[in-house]
């Protein structure tokens, strides 16, 4: 025997519901020791799913096509996707080992299935030869559909067998569900002449006619025989339990292995078909003894874990839900993910996201490179953080494949909302239960809406510091002038209000200051508007560091600006010593021109205080200013 075993994986839609994972925990019992293990895929896929979502759900299949297996079993019935169920069966015919495709057949599959037919055909045996019916009701299902047919069929040939002519008026259809079973049963039930047994394509219909039977006052089996098919878990805790025909999964199960070992063992690969038999399961409702006393405790057992589980799993998933609401960085996922893992006695969970949704997103193929973000195993989170490629389905998938692993089942579905899919999520078990799946499933749909949530937070988080810089942006636009960067005349103002505004400057005094560039028509004319700019340039630059200590500038227009100081005492300046300080700037820090760079000056001060008019003090420094710039020109001539 193997230390490390072999994968028999399984694919398909909606696997954890109580047939799938009858199948599934069969192959997990047969596999239990030998030298395989199950890996279950589930798809996420409908009848009405477009491309795009079929796309995405692939890529679940393009993880199970990179496994190395020793044979893949496609469940065919729950895949409703015709296009899907193509795309599988042709992906998988290249990996080179036994392809199994159950109830629906796919070119190049070795095709299984449940005989319906037979399996019906011996239920009503049962009833006909061992009950001693005469008169028997049939409980269809659909009206034209294949399965309700193949066993309306089957149920008139048992008929013949025994002699008996079927009445037509006993044949309805109980459409496979509740409503229309009820229907049906009442109008069994207002014939003159009752029928000894009423016989039901399925079990939830057989649960519906006992139900009906009763509140009518008679009782089953005593006065009617109910009987059911599928062999379901609410069958089995009905009172009375349901007489039902139930798939033999252990034989299909054994069939798979029988043939995968023989395909090892280089004995060729038989391609027919196989059908296997359906168990007939005698039950209270027909009148025969349970096959087991304490089936129905056991399972009520199991149903009250069960639904104490899913209390707390609403519970614990609501926290996780509400912790991601607030987180916009996908690595505190991890630990979001590691604190709703805490709540089971799991033996295995793992969650690989790919890295085209991370920042800093390492090199590798867009796509193929995941990051581990949840590893936990035998009760202990492990290293996360591992960068990988998924064709390695888990980083530790080796370690898993072993024996002693004790790890006899891997759950695989992908993390996704929608179209998104966001990475994929295992879940690892020694013998699972169908909760154990469920709650496999509910976790991912979870953990996916999770991770949605955090990536929209992320976005919005991105748009605002986007946003925020753009209002800073516009904002810095509408009080700086573009070309000097000082202030504007609306920023001029906002920040000199805040100034005179401020308590500290209370009893100070406020100088303004009127400056205009001279002769700048003239640069312009004779030099050109670059010229007339970087004079513009330099003049601004000049009045900055006239005002940078104690105040503030700006730029009103054109060849106008002005600057405000705040000193503890009057300023005395005359303007020709601001004119010097503003030259003497210029040639310190500008290239030599072929013209100068000179300003007219004007100012005007007053005490800070809440008569304080700033208009009128602005007016004064330009009349001045101007009658600088008039004195000056009149000496020039």
């Amino acid at each position: 025997m193997k230390d490390t075993r072999e994968i028999i994986a399984i694919c398909g839609c909606q696997i954890y519901e109580e047939k799938e994972y009858a199948f599934i925990s069969e192959m997990v019992k047969q596999c239990a020791g030998s030298d395989y293990m199950v890996v279950a895929f589930n798809l996420a896929v409908n009848p009405m799913s477009d491309m795009e979502e079929l796309n995405e759900e692939m890529r679940l299949i393009q993880l199970l096509e990179k496994l190395e297996c020793a044979a893949v079993v496609i469940l065919g019935e729950t895949i409703n996707n015709d296009t899907m169920r193509e795309l599988i069966g042709r992906n998988m015919l290249h990996k080179n080992v036994p392809i199994f495709s159950l109830e629906r057949k796919l070119e190049g599959c070795i095709h299984i299935a449940m005989d319906y037919g037979s399996g019906f055909k011996n239920m009503v045996r049962h009833v006909l030869g061992d009950h001693h019916v005469k008169r028997p009701a049939m409980l269809a299902g659909v009206k034209g559909n294949h399965f309700s047919e193949t066993r309306i069929t089957a149920f008139r040939e048992a008929m013949a067998e025994y002699g008996l002519t079927f009445d037509e008026s006993l044949l309805k259809y109980g459409d496979f569900w509740d409503f229309p079973a009820r229907k049906a049963t009442k109008e069994y039930l207002e014939m003159d002449e009752l029928p000894d047994a009423i016989i039901c394509a399925n079990d939830t219909m057989a649960i519906t006619a006992c139900r009906c039977i009763e509140n009518a006052g008679l009782r089953v089996p005593e006065d009617i025989i109910v009987t059911g098919f599928d062999g379901i878990v609410s069958g089995r805790l009905n009172f009375p339990a349901i007489s039902s025909v139930a798939p033999d999964y252990e034989s299909e199960c054994r069939t798979i292995l029988d043939i995968v070992d023989r395909h090892h063992r280089g004995e060729g690969l038989d391609m027919r078909d196989r059908l296997i038999e359906f168990m007939v399961v005698p039950n209270l409702s027909c009148g025969c003894p349970p096959p087991d006393e304490n089936t129905a405790e056991r399972m009520a057992n199991v149903l009250a874990d069960s639904v104490a589980d899913q209390k707390w799993m609403v519970n614990s998933m609501n926290r996780l839900l509400y912790e991601a609401t607030n987180k916009d960085e996908l690595y505190t996922a991890s630990y979001i993910l590691q604190e709703a893992v805490n709540l089971w006695n799991q033996m295995y969970h793992y969650a690989g996201l790919y890295t085209d949704y991370l920042e800093g997103e390492p090199e590798g193929e867009p796509g193929t490179r995941c990051v581990t973000v949840l590893n936990y195993k035998d009760g202990e989170h492990r290293k996360i953080g591992t960068f990988y490629d998924e064709s390695e389905l888990a980083p530790d998938l080796d370690s898993l494949k072993k024996r002693d692993s004790n790890l006899n089942l891997l759950f695989v579905r992908l993390l996704r909302t929608g179209s998104e899919v966001y990475g994929y999520l295992i879940e690892g078990y020694e013998h699972p239960l169908e909760r154990d799946m469920r709650r496999s499933e509910e976790l991912g749909l979870f953990v996916g809406t999770g991770i949605n949530v955090i990536l929209k937070n992320r976005k919005l988080t991105w748009m605002n510091a986007r946003l925020k810089e753009a209002n800073e942006v516009m904002e810095r636009a509408s009080t700086v002038d573009y070309l000097t960067e000082i202030y504007n005349r609306r920023g001029f103002y906002e920040a000199l209000n805040n100034l005179v505004n401020a308590k500290e400057n209370r009893g100070k005094v406020l100088t303004l200051f009127s400056i205009d560039l001279d002769r700048l028509k003239y640069i312009n004319d004779h030099f050109g508007h670059l010229e007339g700019d970087y004079a513009i340039r330099a003049i601004a630059a000049a009045v900055k560091d006239f005002a940078e200590k104690d105040g503030i500038c700006a730029r009103f227009g054109g060849d106008e600006f002005a600057c405000a100081l705040i000193t503890s005492g009057e300023l005395n300046m005359e303007a020709e010593e601001v004119r010097k300080r503003l030259t003497d700037h210029i040639f310190a820090n500008t290239k030599p021109k072929p013209y100068d760079i000179l300003a007219s000056v004007g100012s005007c001060g007053e005490l800070i205080s809440l008569n304080l008019d700033i208009d009128r003090l602005m007016s004064e420094a330009d009349r001045k200013m101007y009658a600088d710039k008039e004195a000056r020109r009149q000496t020039r001539e």
